[in-house]
């Protein structure tokens, strides 16, 4: 199924968690037998409904059974509500119709928040409507009449096609909604329907839709720091070096391919010391002529060279009133070395696809794997390692990072026990290693060198990853904590968040696409 991602997974997983006869463990084990062997022969099993629920919609997404899920709940529970509205999200996922995926499915999502009685008087109207024409609507609800105008067919004997009729049929909803007290959301929703006539074609450039179960729209920004002049060493610091910058924004809506925006000219070239004057004052330039796009989820990904990517970028201020842009916004950093090197990008790919691949959400922050030097037997108090799945690698040379890593093939975030810094060549050389060897996407640690396990307490505190995919949102709640104590945590999070399916050969055209992590699909 194209484009689609853990949060499509989510939503459909709800939807079957709301309906009543699903909560006994018999009814969910006949539910998964009678889909059949595909299904019931590798689907796992959980005590707790929801999670069995998931993972019963994940594997029937990976085994493409969502189909026959679809029906045999309709049988199974042909007056549940839930079943309806189940069977409506699964058509939108694996059928073409008139209206885009993602829009349906935040319009589902908005739809379930509201009383079941709502929608009724508008199915009524339209069901009169189409008796006076002699085409009747066999309808009983709103799930089933979404779902009959979005899977109908050309009818070259009857006026208007599968669009009109759609757009025609919400036009209606809309003015229920905005008669209901709990309606303004959908109303402005239904305001802006893909295709009718005085609507826009769908979301602006920037423009976002809060979809926490659906398909979300993201703002992609990219900052690159690119170094001039000739090489040198690679221990020189970065403040006798020279640089640019030069911005990128793209825009994208769920797990569809990202629209090119704009880019601004390069900057002069100027010496490392200014660097932090410099991108302040570049951010600023941006924001006035570039916009960031506002609402919705937006993230700055500042590509780096080795020397940087330790550097707090995302304490460089957003716009005139200097707050911090990752107070508003997530901020991550990347590797530029990598990302420019097409030919160590395979490695990059199979790392990212295996991020949250068959993984039930839960604490996501278990699947770090730490590493960091050995210094217990220094003067140095050492590093303490957080539990998790994975043994931590002690470093005592960085050659050890390939033979970690050969034996957890399906370790995608690594967390580091000491700060990434240049002058440390044991770190440096390590997460070379694995970044440019082993292909590792995301790297977390703090700067200051402090405990990890606060690292952690941070993260879970503010916004807690259910999965690793979001880890980005969780770093921002973290650094939101304490924000105005330069010696809080949150002040001194580094996180290298790599998506390889984001690398562009030519950043001025359009880019093949940015997909979701942990579906399987790699670098285009």
């Amino acid at each position: 199924m194209p484009g689609h991602s853990w949060r499509d997974d989510r939503l459909l997983a709800a939807i079957l968690a709301d309906i009543p006869g699903l909560q006994t463990r018999q009814s969910r084990l006949d539910l998964v037998y009678d889909v059949g062997p595909k299904l019931r022969d590798v689907v796992r099993e959980h005590g707790r409904p929801r999670d069995h629920l998931r993972e019963v919609v994940r594997t029937s997404r990976r085994t493409r059974t969502l189909p026959e899920l679809r029906d045999v709940l309709l049988e199974a529970e042909p007056q549940d509500v839930g079943a309806h509205w189940f069977a409506l999200a699964v058509t939108v996922l694996t059928a073409s119709g008139p209206l885009p995926a993602g829009y349906m499915l935040h319009l589902i999502h908005e739809l379930r928040e509201l009383p079941p009685e709502f929608g009724m008087s508008t199915v009524d109207r339209y069901k009169a409507e189409r008796r006076r024409a002699g085409r009747p609507l066999d309808a009983d609800g709103l799930p089933v009449a979404l779902s009959g105008l979005y899977d109908a067919q050309e009818d070259p004997a009857e006026p208007g096609g599968p669009l009109t009729r759609m757009t025609h049929f919400l036009g209606l909803l809309a003015e229920e909604a905005r008669a209901h007290e709990q309606g303004e959301r959908l109303a402005g929703l239904l305001a802006r329907v893909p295709g009718r006539r005085g609507a826009a074609a769908g979301p602006s450039p920037g423009e976002a839709l809060p979809e926490p179960e659906g398909r979300e729209c993201q703002v992609i920004i990219q900052i690159r720091v690119q170094e001039a002049g000739p090489p040198v060493e690679a221990h020189m610091p970065f403040t006798r070096r020279s640089y640019f910058l030069r911005g990128f924004r793209y825009d994208r809506t769920g797990a569809d391919e990202p629209r090119f925006h704009r880019a601004t000219d390069p900057t002069e070239v100027f010496p490392g010391a200014e660097l932090d004057l410099r991108g302040r004052e570049f951010l600023l330039t941006w924001h006035q002529q570039a916009g960031s796009g506002a609402g919705g989820v937006t993230r700055y990904e500042f590509l780096l060279p080795d020397e940087l990517l330790g550097h707090p970028v995302e304490l460089w201020p957003g716009g005139p009133a200097g707050v911090p842009l990752s107070h508003g916004c997530q901020v991550v950093v990347r590797s530029l070395t990598r990302y420019d090197d097409s030919s160590i990008h395979h490695q990059w790919a199979r790392r990212w696809d295996a991020l949250d691949r068959d993984c039930e959400p839960g604490d996501a922050l278990e699947r770090i794997g730490w590493m960091g030097p050995d210094t217990v037997n220094s003067k140095d108090t050492g590093w303490s390692c957080p539990p998790g799945r994975y043994p931590p690698l002690r470093l005592t040379d960085a050659a050890q990072v390939e033979d970690w890593l050969r034996d957890h093939k399906d370790l995608t975030c690594l967390g580091l026990g000491a700060p990434y810094e240049l002058h440390d060549p044991l770190m440096r050389e390590a997460v070379r290693d694995a970044l440019m060897y082993d292909g590792i996407p995301v790297v977390v640690w703090r700067r200051d060198a402090g405990d990890p396990r606060l690292l952690l307490d941070a993260l879970r505190h503010g916004c807690p990853p259910a999965l690793l995919a979001e880890l980005p949102e969780s770093v921002r709640g973290a650094r939101q904590q304490r924000r105005r104590d330069p010696l809080s945590v949150g002040s001194h999070i580094s996180l290298l968040w790599d998506d390889p399916s984001c690398v562009f050969r030519n950043q001025n055209s359009q880019m093949p696409g940015t997909r979701g992590a942990g579906t399987g699909e790699g670098a285009a």
